[in-house]
């Protein structure tokens, strides 16, 4: 199910957007990361930060106080003009131009990890909806505001440089994705020229390049031309994709047209995430009705606690009184008496230094009254066991709604190529990869390993092949500076079997030219190993690792990295270094502490026994 906007949809939503140049902002509305510009004629655009934009009727009226994002865009852009909007770069960014007194920009990178800005006529940040760093740059008040890195511009390329292209990397499909196309719009692509996407580019003669440019362009040139037909696609009953116009993968599912792709992504998100409310909604209502039924258990049981004592209480202050009861139940001490309704009566007696009421049947003896209450005591008792039944029962219902949600929420959640290996981000922004075993660290080198890289490996048994990669977690080009090395170093050494024996390891990184499998004369590489030549750049290491939950493209993921990345990507985490606190013991807290399954902490964790050093908790 479609999640977030592509370049394509984006595309057609600014085409349609512009009809709004020249309209006033009223009023700025914002709830959590989603942001509502009213204008004053009529209608309001939608920013779901990272993901999603539109026009929409759709939103909710909110009671709460405006959050201080909010209160700024009000300030500086009520009662603006709406001059420009304009998609950067045929980019996943889009920008507002509105004019007052002075010119402002809103600029919405709808990318992971993406922001909603506020910058002022000189480019400097006003305010960013998060504040956020990189090498590269620094989304802050007062910075001057920088594009994320953009990928290739396929508005741009030539049919040389596309016929270059193919052939470059792993396979067909990958190749139209390097020139900027979506990896589902570059599928499209492929079906349309009839031509297998995993195709090799030893396999694609000429024929089959002009082929895919041909479709390439016949695509490209449907944008460029507007031939929009907005459509919401459905598969048995369920919605899966909004898109500018049908695709020939889609083929045989259901399809609703729409008059305009903002009318369509409006009526998408708004499905999804009614549907997401309502099942919270009903998931929300078991928890709290089972709770309420919890409560009333141990209500119950303390109240059968309570007439369970009172009762035996009552026995047994009977026989300490036994010949006053006596004299009472023959009619010999009327005075006793302080209150009748036939066949009972209530009398005030002596009892471990206090006086108590009994009501007693004077159609029975002084045993029969005192076993009479020994039976309802036991009759309490009885029902307590009956309540606390219930009440574990509810206790187990109440786990099962909880796990069955974690269920839900596991399943809902993205799973990314790079978390089949162990990895984390690196302070810098790059993503570093290594393998779990020699099966995982074959596959991280020959698959994933490209020029730019580089390659990290402990000089210690059991270390993992890892690769610190030349881009973001998205591809997006970045430099490897020497802060991210040396995490990538500690990273290798962390999870090796020096974790058990040392404070300190020592790692080397090399450039992918120098690794390769062709081993020596009479020399045989098992899986995973791999023959180093030349230079290796040795780093001590600290055997230290963090853990943290940290945002990865609006969903919370389990990280386990270095101090110095944990600490700027997490705000919560905790420090470890090798000690003797059990690796089990220590996953139950963790996972605890962070709400996730112990399954998750476990493939951050190092191999053997922890301490933990520090927390911000």
């Amino acid at each position: 199910m479609k999640e977030s906007l592509d370049v394509f949809d984006i595309y057609a939503i600014v085409h349609e957007l512009k009809q709004y140049e020249g309209e006033y902002i009223e009023k700025i509305y914002q709830k959590d990361d989603e942001i509502y510009i009213r204008l004053k004629k009529e209608g309001e655009i939608f920013i779901k930060n990272g993901k999603w934009l539109c026009i929409s009727k759709y939103r909710e009226e909110s009671k709460e106080h405006p959050p201080a994002f909010a209160m700024t865009l009000r300030k500086y852009l009520k009662n603006g003009k709406i001059v420009k909007i304009e998609q950067y770069d045929f980019d996943r960014i889009v920008i507002f131009e509105i004019q007052k007194e002075k010119r402002y920009r809103i600029v919405c990178e709808l990318i992971p990890n993406g922001n909603i800005l506020l910058l002022d006529e000189e480019n400097k940040i006003i305010l960013p909806l998060f504040y956020q760093e990189w090498s590269h740059r620094v989304l802050k008040p007062k910075k001057t505001y920088v594009f994320p890195l953009s990928k290739a511009n396929p508005m741009q390329i030539s049919v040389d440089d596309f016929m270059k292209k193919i052939g470059k990397e792993k396979d067909v499909v990958r190749d139209i994705v390097a020139i900027g196309i979506p990896g589902k719009w570059a599928e499209e692509i492929c079906l349309l020229a009839n031509i297998e996407k995993n195709l090799k580019g030893d396999e694609i003669d000429e024929k089959k390049k002009e082929e895919l440019y041909k479709s390439f362009m016949n695509l490209m040139n449907r944008l460029v031309e507007k031939k929009f037909s907005p459509v919401i696609v459905e598969e048995d009953g369920k919605i899966i994709d909004v898109l500018p116009f049908p695709m020939k993968r889609y083929e045989g599912f259901q399809h609703h047209f729409y008059n305009s792709m903002n009318e369509a992504c409006d009526e998408f998100y708004h499905i999804i995430s009614s549907k997401i409310h309502e099942e919270k909604r009903k998931v929300e209502e078991e928890r709290e009705r089972i709770k309420r039924q919890i409560e009333q258990q141990k209500e119950a049981i303390k109240k059968f606690r309570e007439e369970a004592n009172r009762y035996r209480k009552e026995a047994d202050a009977i026989y300490a009184n036994y010949v006053l009861i006596e004299d009472v139940l023959k009619g010999r001490k009327e005075n006793e008496i302080k209150k009748r309704k036939h066949p009972f009566i209530t009398i005030e007696i002596p009892y471990e230094g206090s006086k108590l009421l009994i009501e007693l049947d004077t159609r029975k003896s002084v045993f029969e009254n005192a076993e009479e209450k020994y039976k309802m005591s036991k009759k309490m008792k009885d029902k307590i066991k009956g309540a606390e039944k219930a009440l574990e029962e509810a206790k187990k219902k109440l786990e099962e709604v909880k796990i069955e949600e974690e269920k839900k929420e596991k399943k809902a959640r993205k799973k990314y190529w790079f978390e089949n290996f162990r990895w984390f981000i690196s302070s810098e922004g790059n993503l570093v990869i290594g393998g779990r075993d020699a099966k995982t660290n074959e596959k991280v080198v020959k698959k994933y390993m490209k020029d730019s890289d580089i390659y990290v490996h402990a000089d210690v048994h059991g270390s993992p092949s890892c690769v610190v990669k030349a881009c973001d977690i998205d591809g997006n080009p970045l430099p490897i500076n020497e802060q991210t090395i040396e995490e990538a170093c500690q990273f290798a050494a962390v999870y090796s079997k020096a974790w058990n024996n040392f404070s300190m390891a020592q790692v080397y990184w090399v450039y992918p030219w120098q690794v390769s499998k062709t081993p020596q004369a009479g020399e045989y590489l098992p899986l995973g190993a791999f023959v180093i030549r030349g230079k290796r750049n040795y780093k001590k290491c600290l055997l230290e690792i963090g853990i943290g939950k940290v945002m990865i493209k609006g969903e919370e993921k389990i990280m386990g990295a270095p101090p110095s990345a944990i600490k700027k990507w997490a705000d919560r985490w905790i420090i470890f270094v090798p000690g003797n606190e059990d690796k089990n013991k220590v996953a139950k807290e963790i996972a605890r502490i962070f709400g996730v399954s112990i399954e998750e902490v476990q493939r951050t964790l190092p191999p053997g026994g922890l301490m933990k050093k520090e927390e911000k908790i």
